[in-house]
């Protein structure tokens, strides 16, 4: 996957600390095309979400590249 980190968007949420939240959405968006019939792709996409929410909790925090 790539991020255009020059769109305005994106240096948006960067700046708001929303970068990794985009990142998990645009990846759960694109694995739900493929993972689940089109019915099921909220619930997917929810369950993703929460436990990549979760995965950081777990860690402590954010972590830098």
């Amino acid at each position: 996957m790539w991020v255009n980190e020059a769109h305005p968007a994106y240096r948006r949420g960067g700046c708001l600390a929303l970068g990794g939240y985009h990142v998990a959405l645009a990846v759960a968006l694109a694995l739900a095309a493929l993972a689940v019939d089109p019915a099921k792709e909220h619930a997917f996409i929810t369950a993703f979400l929460a436990r990549w929410g979760a995965a950081i909790e777990r860690r402590g925090g954010s972590r830098r590249r």
